[in-house]
């Protein structure tokens, strides 16, 4: 049976995955994994708009368009997570191109189950297939092609990604980290990851599983994360600047420090371009060539992530989301939220229940 055709249990809810083994060397490890089941299924539809709409749920808003002959889709996702890690199915069912522009706040592993997929990511062009997976840093733009393509895709959030490179190689722990896209899974470091993700998988299936404490999870992210560090190229293990980007002017930097110091101020591109000496314009462009925003969306980027750690943290006064999210200047609480779940995979709600154990309502 090929990935596509499911099988069928009492309704469509309860459909599973079973992939052909001799499609998929590279993937064995993800077969017939618990975590795709009726529980995490969050997409089951042949609608070109809500397939966008819930794809971009989890990952990002982007353009989805049909390719060639296909006319329609018959689309499916399952979603599955736990800390910075998910692991997600996605089959759409037909053949399409997919325009997320940046990432901007995650890394996506993205493994073939069958046919391919063609990967423009940044200045690389290359094929992906069940044997070559394409890692996609979130400040390299990305523009892919799903030919006939199911995937498994790990999300992984990129303050993970680069607070551990700042621990392992002493860099800033906000220095841009960016991969070489093309991954190759039998490779030393493909054949290390595959059996982790089959792991994650079994973790992600069962509340009870022994990885689910804090802290053996804690140290299974950090080993499937040394697995991509040490096992592919990447900018902050050679110290090189990132991949295809250019140097950052002076006057980014600077601005990035004062944005970091007065973040919880009011911020006005105005008031950011007359304190770096440049036109409005100007840094503009700087910025989005740098890290693939403009300067506000950074300014943003950076108060979820303040949002987000006093949401997870320690402190022992209680909070509220509301509180929380108004102290750092988002004062529409429909749209923080989906901006918070976006950029994180979860609602500002479930992270607050994660400070208190999962017991705080």
């Amino acid at each position: 049976m090929e990935v596509g055709q499911a099988v069928h249990g009492s309704g469509a809810g309860e459909r599973s995955w079973r992939v052909s083994v001799e499609h998929l060397p590279a993937a064995n490890a993800l077969l017939g994994a618990d975590c795709f089941n009726s529980g995490t299924l969050l997409l089951e539809s042949g609608d070109l708009d809500e397939v966008r709409e819930s794809v971009g749920s989890v990952f990002k808003p982007h353009k989805l368009a049909l390719l060639g002959t296909s006319e329609h889709l018959q689309s499916h996702m399952y979603h599955a997570r736990h800390g910075s890690l998910s692991l997600n199915m996605l089959d759409y069912g037909g053949d399409v191109t997919i325009d997320p522009e940046r990432l901007g706040s995650f890394f996506l592993l993205q493994i073939p189950l069958s046919g391919g997929a063609e990967i423009e990511c940044g200045n690389h062009r290359f094929d992906s297939s069940p044997g070559v997976a394409s890692l996609v840093s979130p400040t390299l733009p990305l523009r892919m092609r799903w030919i006939h393509c199911p995937q498994v895709v790990l999300r992984i959030e990129r303050e993970a990604i680069e607070h551990h490179c700042a621990r392992h190689f002493g860099t800033e722990e906000h220095r841009v980290v960016e991969f070489e896209p093309a991954f190759t899974l039998t490779s030393p470091s493909g054949m290390c990851l595959l059996p982790l993700l089959s792991v994650l998988a079994n973790a992600l299936s069962d509340p009870a599983h022994p990885l689910r404490h804090p802290l053996a999870y804690e140290q299974f992210e950090s080993t499937v994360l040394n697995a991509l560090v040490y096992g592919q190229v990447n900018t902050a293990r050679s110290g090189a600047r990132p991949l295809g980007a250019p140097l950052a002017p002076f006057y980014v930097k600077r601005v990035e420090e004062y944005i970091r110091t007065h973040l919880h101020e009011p911020l006005t591109i105005e008031r950011l371009a007359e304190f770096s000496g440049v036109s409005a314009s100007t840094l503009f462009s700087g910025f989005r060539n740098c890290h693939g925003v403009s300067p506000m969306a950074w300014v943003r980027q950076l108060r979820l992530e303040r949002v987000r750690d006093e949401l997870r943290g320690a402190a022992a006064e209680p909070v509220s989301v509301t509180d929380v999210a108004l102290k750092w200047g988002f004062a529409h609480l429909g749209r923080f939220a989906m901006e918070y779940k976006r950029a994180f995979g979860e609602s500002p709600s479930v992270s607050l229940r994660s400070r208190y154990g999962g017991t705080h309502g």
